[in-house]
């Protein structure tokens, strides 16, 4: 029996140091890879009209804090990128104008909205004005989480910083809704990094429930992207930008499917509890 033990420790040593081995050379190729700059030459700083009818007054405000996905790399124009699409299906269902500011960069985790977008959107946009953004917002969208798999992000520092995120937006902007966007799915992106992109994806596995609870937590909504981008870009061979990691527009307009209709999904709830407690 200790024989066959040995012999079995032997075998799953081996694979172990293969796998690491294998993804040793993966983190070597992915170093010398062109990602595409964490700047797209644009800043998400727009007014977004219905496309139907004259907006009504007044105008609303939506706030986005994130990593590179709320500032649009992996499309050319402003108009393609996620906190933009957001805004328009809100325009569009709400009749009105929608203001909208993303404060997110390329690389961000948890921790920098803790450190700096949070703090950055309670202040003026502009040296000239007095107001702050977001305290005036009715929308709000957290999309954060995806450089927190990653990097390996530790759970209860995750979880830390998120509840930090949340209750700062909630006691900032108390009457806004709120929504947080999942960790999306991993796979299918940087087809030659296998390794690393099946190991980001079971991370993300364990921060995935974290996400949600900490949004029922505060009663915001949770944009489960992982489970159901999927449906809305199932058979399309251009979901993804030229790194092939960053969605493109056909990505981002999924994302922002999925995002409005969890704005729209907890609305509705909210509605009927209110309803409820009257009756």
């Amino acid at each position: 029996m200790d024989g066959w033990l040995i012999s079995i420790a032997r075998v799953v040593g081996a694979m172990a140091g293969a796998f690491a081995g294998i993804v040793a050379v993966q983190l070597m190729r992915m170093r010398r890879m062109d990602f595409l700059p964490g700047w797209p030459g644009f800043w998400i700083n727009h007014v977004v009209h219905p496309r139907h009818g004259a907006p009504r007054a007044p105008r609303l405000r939506l706030a986005v804090l994130g990593d590179s996905t709320t500032v649009g790399v992996g499309v050319d124009h402003p108009e393609h990128a996620l906190p933009y699409l957001i805004a328009q299906r809100i325009a569009d269902a709400e009749s009105r104008d929608v203001h909208v500011v993303s404060y997110g960069w390329a690389g961000a985790r948890v921790a920098d909205l803790v450190r700096s977008q949070l703090p950055r959107a309670l202040e003026p946009l502009r040296a000239s004005e007095t107001e702050p953004f977001l305290p005036g917002a009715d929308y709000v969208a957290v999309v954060i989480g995806a450089n927190d798999a990653t990097h390996n992000t530790p759970r209860g520092r995750y979880r830390a910083d998120l509840r930090t995120t949340l209750a700062g937006v909630r006691h900032a902007a108390p009457t806004a809704r709120v929504v947080l966007a999942g960790i999306p799915a991993f796979r299918g992106a940087l087809p030659g990094l296998e390794p690393l992109i099946f190991l980001a994806d079971q991370y993300a596995r364990l921060l995935r429930p974290i996400s949600r609870a900490e949004a029922a937590q505060v009663g915001v909504a949770y944009a489960d992207l992982q489970s159901n981008v999927g449906r809305l870009v199932e058979g399309r061979p251009d979901v993804l930008s030229s790194d092939r990691f960053h969605p493109s527009v056909v990505g981002y307009d999924a994302w922002a499917e999925v995002i409005f209709e969890a704005l729209q999904s907890n609305a509705a709830s909210a509605d009927a509890s209110v309803t409820a407690a009257g009756a």
